[in-house]
C-alpha cells in the first residue's frame, strides 16, 4: 500500500508540474500579445496627439507616413492623396508623400506599379496585397476613405523576405481610416479659417467705410469750404480747422486700432488677460465708461488657437459695447476651469434683440454675431449671448482645453 501510495503521489505531483508548466507557457504566449496590443494603442494615441497638435493642416500627411514607417518598420511608405475632383491618382497635381531610403525600392519602379494597386483599392473599397515577382517585393495598400469619398491610399512596400506582424498590419489599416478622418477634419478646419478670414475682412471693410472713410470725406469737404472762405472770414475758418484737426486725430486713432486689430502683437507679448486689459485701455474712454478685467482659477497654458479666439471675441464684444450700447460699466472675466476656459463679457448698456441681430447677421446685413459664433465653433467651443433692449448684454464663450 505504501509503495502504491508513493506511486500515486508521484503521479499527482507530475500532473501538477505539467499543469503549472502548461499555464506558464500559456502566459508566456499571452504576455507578448498583450504587450503588442498595448504598444498598438499607445502608437495610435501618439499619432492622435500629433495630429491634434498640428497647427498647419499640411503637417497631417507627414505625421501619418512618419507614424507608419516608425511603428511597422516598413521599408517604404507611400501615401497617395487625390485631388478633390478625382478618385484616381492620374494627374500630376496628386500629392505623394514618401518615407524610406531612396536606394531601396526605387521610385522609377513603384511609381509605375502602385497606380494599378491603388485603382484596385479604390474600386473594391478595401485593403489589398500584391506581389511583384520581378522585383521580389510586395505591397500592402489600405484605403484612405471618408464615407463614400476616397481621399487616397496608404501603401507599405517591402521585400518578399520582410514580413509584417499581425498588429503591424492592423495598425496600417487603422491608420488609413484615421488618416482619412484627420485629413477631412483638417480640410474642414482650413475652409473654416478661410471663411472666418473672409468675414473678418468684410467686417473691417464695412467698419472702415462707415467710420474712417466717412470721416475723411467730411474732412475733405470741410477743407474745400475753408479754402473758399479763408479770405472772407478767416476767424470762422480757424475755428473750422480746429474741428477738422480733432476729426483727423480721431480718424488716426481709429486707423491705429484697425492696424492693431489685424496684427495683435500684444497677445504674444502680454498673454490673454494682459492683451484684453491693454485693449480695454485703448478702446474704452476712461472718462465715460468703467472697464475692468478679472481672472479666476489657476492660470494654465492653452493652445494658440484657443487663446487668439478668446482674445478676438473679447475685443469684438467690448468694441461693440463701446460703439453701440453707451454703457457705464464693462466687465471681462476669464475663468480657467479643469476642462475648459470660459470668457464672460458683460455691460449695462442699451442692449439689443439677439434674435433680430442674428437674423441680420445670417442674411449678410451685418457680420458681427455670425463671425463670433463661427470663430468659437472653429476652436471647438460654444458661444451664448443674452441681451434684451434696455437690459445690457452678457456674452459667454467656452472653449474646452
Amino acid at each position: 500500500m505504501t509503495q502504491r501510495g508513493d506511486m500515486r503521489a508521484a503521479e499527482v505531483a507530475l500532473d501538477v508540474r505539467r499543469l503549472v508548466s502548461s499555464r506558464r507557457n500559456m502566459f508566456t504566449r499571452l504576455r507578448p500579445a498583450a504587450h503588442r496590443q498595448s504598444t498598438l494603442v499607445a502608437s495610435l494615441n501618439e499619432v492622435s496627439a500629433s495630429v491634434s497638435g498640428a497647427r498647419d493642416p499640411g503637417e497631417v500627411p507627414d505625421i501619418i507616413v512618419d507614424a507608419a514607417k516608425r511603428f511597422t518598420g516598413t521599408e517604404k511608405v507611400v501615401l497617395y492623396l487625390f485631388e478633390d475632383s478625382q478618385e484616381m491618382p492620374c494627374g500630376p497635381a496628386t500629392e505623394v508623400f514618401v518615407r524610406g531610403s531612396r536606394e531601396e525600392h526605387l521610385e522609377s519602379w513603384w511609381q509605375d506599379w502602385l497606380p494599378g494597386v491603388t485603382d484596385r483599392v479604390v474600386s473594391e473599397e478595401r485593403s489589398c496585397v500584391e506581389t511583384d515577382s520581378a522585383e521580389s517585393a510586395w505591397v500592402l495598400a489600405v484605403p484612405v476613405r471618408v464615407k463614400d469619398h476616397s481621399l487616397g491610399v496608404l501603401c507599405a512596400i517591402n521585400s518578399v523576405k520582410h514580413h509584417l506582424r499581425e498588429e503591424q498590419t492592423a495598425f496600417l489599416s487603422i491608420l488609413g481610416a484615421f488618416a482619412a478622418a484627420s485629413l477631412d477634419n483638417a480640410r474642414l478646419a482650413e475652409e473654416g479659417r478661410y471663411s472666418l478670414l473672409a468675414s473678418e475682412r468684410e467686417r473691417i471693410a464695412r467698419e472702415m467705410h462707415d467710420g474712417i472713410a466717412q470721416s475723411l470725406f467730411s474732412i475733405s469737404l470741410g477743407i474745400e469750404v475753408c479754402k473758399k472762405q479763408v479770405y472772407r472770414d478767416p476767424g470762422s475758418v480757424a475755428d473750422r480747422l480746429d474741428e477738422l484737426q480733432s476729426m483727423l486725430e480721431d480718424s488716426m486713432g481709429e486707423l491705429r486700432r484697425y492696424i492693431y486689430d489685424l496684427r495683435p502683437a500684444k497677445l504674444q507679448e502680454l498673454g490673454l488677460a494682459g492683451a484684453i486689459k491693454y485693449w480695454l485701455k485703448e478702446i474704452v474712454p476712461a472718462d465715460k465708461i468703467h472697464g475692468s478685467i478679472a481672472v479666476d482659477g489657476k492660470l494654465r497654458v492653452i493652445s494658440a488657437e484657443a487663446e487668439a479666439c478668446l482674445y478676438r471675441v473679447a475685443r469684438e464684444a467690448v468694441t461693440n459695447a463701446v460703439k453701440h450700447a453707451s454703457p457705464a460699466h464693462i466687465s471681462v472675466r476669464i475663468d480657467y476651469g479643469p476642462d475648459a476656459v470660459t470668457l464672460l463679457v458683460e455691460d449695462d448698456g442699451s442692449g439689443f434683440d439677439v434674435h433680430s441681430a442674428m437674423a441680420e447677421s445670417e442674411s449678410g446685413v451685418t457680420v458681427g454675431l455670425q463671425s463670433l459664433h463661427e470663430r468659437v465653433r472653429s476652436a471647438g467651443g460654444g458661444l451664448a449671448i443674452d441681451s434684451t433692449p434696455g437690459s445690457g448684454c452678457r456674452l459667454c464663450a467656452r472653449i474646452p482645453c
